[in-house]
């Protein structure tokens, strides 16, 4: 009896409603709120950025270059060695009546002859450096006539870093033929460092050819998002944004030495420098050993 009574006040209990501070309305089982997406559109559409005119003028001075045909002769062959024949046989052997590919050919020849260390040699340092430079400025004229070549992007992507290993090594073994090489094939002389161990505190970014590269490389990995391209309105209202930024000249003080003013500073060394503010002051390499980068294996 007692058990019976105890069961009829909890559910007479579990009936009412309980008080509460706010009054909600009673909640329906099976209702649903459908909630109603709006699709108005991308609001911008990403493209490639055009070509600005001076970098048309700078592929266009460079395939101008590539077209000029070198003096001599097809092949190997010497003028002594056709000096007793008809001159229309000579005429006929000449570079001006040969085709593309004896013409990139007699180039790298050139070259070849320029660095050899004797007659025959063809497997040294510079010479492989002669030679893969010269297949990247053929690629490269190939690239900008057909951009959509995949297949050869990867082989440009292929001989960069096989020319990079090979400045390392000439780097490493001789300085002053590295500097030579590179006067003669017109690269930039880059200053390479190649660490002896995996070390942090002793490692290399080779990434990195000068102060001002390295700074814009750091800043751009870093804050890539927040320097993109921004959107922008066409005339006819449609927005677009670019992929890239559009290349642009560097400024003509780029990696050079700037005058700064005199200023002082409540911080250590309290004041500029009299070269700082003479313009007069070395950029160090930023490619020497430093804490916090760790580098790709050199032995593969």
């Amino acid at each position: 009896m007692f058990a019976l009574r105890s069961l009829v006040r909890g559910l007479s209990y579990a009936q009412a409603p309980r008080a509460c501070h706010c009054s909600a309305p009673p909640q329906s089982r099976h209702v649903s709120h459908v909630k109603a997406f709006r699709i108005k559109g991308y609001p911008f559409e990403k493209v490639r950025a055009p070509k600005t005119e001076w970098y048309k003028r700078a592929e266009a001075a460079f395939l101008a270059e590539r077209a000029r045909v070198p003096h001599g002769l097809v092949g190997r062959w010497q003028p002594e060695d056709l000096s007793g024949l008809d001159p229309r046989i000579s005429q006929a052997l000449s570079l001006k009546c040969a085709n593309g590919r004896e013409i990139r050919r007699a180039r790298t020849l050139i070259l070849m002859k320029h660095l050899q260390k004797e007659p025959f040699d063809t497997g040294s340092a510079p010479v492989q450096l002669a030679c893969v430079s010269e297949k990247i400025l053929n690629l490269r004229a190939h690239l900008i006539r057909h951009p959509r070549d995949n297949c050869r992007k990867r082989a440009m992507a292929i001989l960069l870093s096989r020319r990079h290993k090979l400045m390392k090594r000439l780097y490493n073994e001789d300085f002053q033929l590295y500097q030579h090489v590179c006067k003669v094939l017109k690269l930039k002389c880059v200053l390479f460092s190649v660490p002896d161990s995996r070390n942090r505190a002793k490692a290399i970014n080779t990434i990195g050819v000068d102060g001002d590269i390295c700074k814009f490389l750091i800043r751009q990995k870093l804050w890539w998002g927040r320097f993109r391209p921004r959107p922008i309105a066409l005339p006819s209202g449609k927005k677009i944004a670019y992929t890239r930024h559009p290349i642009e000249p560097p400024p003509a003080d780029f990696n050079k030495p700037k005058v700064h003013k005199d200023q002082l500073s409540p911080a250590w060394p309290y004041g500029v420098s009299p070269q700082r503010i003479a313009g007069k002051y070395i950029i160090y390499n930023p490619t020497a050993p430093g804490a916090g980068y760790c580098p790709v294996p050199i032995l593969f």
